[in-house]
């Protein structure tokens, strides 16, 4: 039977609903709008927390981004492809394809300017090799054929991306080298995240496969345990684990006697000497090994959390589905790949942009195992940290503020591509 909606007519006889709210409402407002507010502001001031406060407008964004003829090209590009993500109609997206396309040629040419007058004729070399893909990109998209169509848009969005990669690394005139400089890292974990994500999925599948439910009982009861540890024990754990005297990872490889080949291969292929003689390699204080200690972090990566959302999704698929794969003879590989991966594609996005968002947004990892600084060379320096270490280390609370709210803005715009290009078919 279906509900009679509440109208403003009986509203007087169901006062309660509307007041049941209020009190989680009213703490949601005070403890994450409110400061999220505050933030915004305190972007445009000069504070420190406590005494000076100071409004300064744009300059603590200037100060992040970098001189404004550089970066609002690309700015301007990034948001029309933006714009022709989120448009359906042909003509429209095309109008935002055409001016992204314009903003990224001008972007291009004024970095290239600006690599010439800083004499790197590399840089200014790079320019033309980026802008040659840009023009047949355009041609491309003019072109009758839906593929050379197809083929043009992509063409166009990839030349964006290397245009602000090159923006970020060859010019000279960009804002905060470390905000920039800590992206790099995000890169390389966002790739690892996604390859480490299947262990999770893998182990979901063998528990969801189990025949006896006290099995499985036992089993989500057994990764259910885990969330009662505190994350700053199991934190504290893993950095013990990488302790180059008395950690166990060394004295592990030693005992399967990689320590040979490790050392062989530093001396002929890598030669950084993180893994010279006597074998000690510090982990966390050898800058070429910093990045690898954050990847293995969590090893075999089985994530509690995700496990149980993969659970939740497996268990919703109907047995008449198994049933009638296994009259068709499907091999559990099969099972696999046919059945049960795009029926859980909705629990797998979610994990995606509660992965993408918790990447951008980590810090107490990197605080815990590298410092405040992110370690020898601030390897292991990320957006979050680096945040962090501007405002509770540098005192530059408005300039931290102004960071967030730029992570902010790149975590919504890609949430949102995410929601937009990773569909369900339901």
């Amino acid at each position: 039977m279906r509900a009679k909606p509440i109208t403003w007519h009986n509203v007087r006889s169901h006062w309660t609903v509307f007041l049941l709210p209020i009190p989680t409402l009213a703490l949601v407002a005070l403890f994450s709008y409110i400061p999220a507010a505050g933030a915004i502001t305190h972007s445009f001031f000069r504070w420190d927390g406590a005494f000076i406060e100071e409004f300064v407008g744009f300059l603590n964004f200037r100060r992040l981004l970098g001189v404004p003829s550089l970066w609002t090209p690309v700015l301007l590009a990034v948001l029309a492809a933006y714009c022709a993500l989120l448009t359906t109609g042909s003509r429209v997206q095309r109008v935002w394809l055409i001016l992204a396309a314009i903003a990224t040629a001008v972007s291009l040419v004024v970095l290239g300017l600006d690599a010439w007058k800083s004499g790197e004729p590399s840089a200014l070399g790079g320019v033309w090799w980026f802008g040659l893909p840009l023009l047949a990109s355009g041609i491309a998209t003019r072109a009758g054929s839906a593929t050379a169509r197809s083929w043009g848009v992509g063409g166009i969005y990839a030349t964006l991306l290397v245009a602000c990669i090159f923006y970020l690394t060859a010019v000279r005139g960009y804002g905060d080298a470390l905000f920039w400089m800590s992206f790099q890292l995000i890169f390389i974990l966002i790739i690892a995240n996604l390859f480490k994500m299947w262990p999770s999925i893998f182990t979901a599948v063998c528990i969801h496969r189990l025949k006896s439910d006290r099995a499985q009982y036992l089993y989500r009861v057994l990764f259910v345990i885990p969330m009662i540890i505190p994350t700053m024990v199991m934190l504290l754990v893993w950095k013990f684990f990488y302790d180059p005297n008395v950690g166990p990872l060394n004295e592990l490889l030693r005992a399967m006697h990689l320590d040979t080949l490790l050392s062989w291969l530093d001396s002929a292929v890598f030669r950084t000497g993180a893994f010279s003689d006597p074998f000690r390699p510090a982990w966390l204080a050898e800058p070429s090994l910093i990045v690898p200690a954050l990847i293995f972090w969590g090893f075999p990566w089985v994530g509690v959390v995700g496990v149980l959302i993969y659970l939740a999704g497996l268990q919703n698929i109907s047995g008449e589905i198994y049933e009638a794969a296994e009259l068709d003879g499907i091999s559990w590989w099969g099972k696999f790949v046919y059945l049960e991966l795009p029926l859980i594609m909705t629990q797998i996005r979610l994990n995606l942009i509660l992965m993408i968002i918790g990447t951008f947004q980590a810090f107490g990892l990197q605080l815990i195992l590298l410092g405040p600084e992110g370690g020898p060379g601030n390897k292991g320096l990320t957006p979050g940290l680096y945040m962090f270490y501007v405002g509770f280390s540098q005192q530059e609370y408005g300039y931290a503020c102004a960071i967030g709210l730029s992570l902010f803005v790149i975590i919504l715009m890609l949430t949102i591509i995410n929601h937009r290009f990773i569909r369900v078919q339901k």
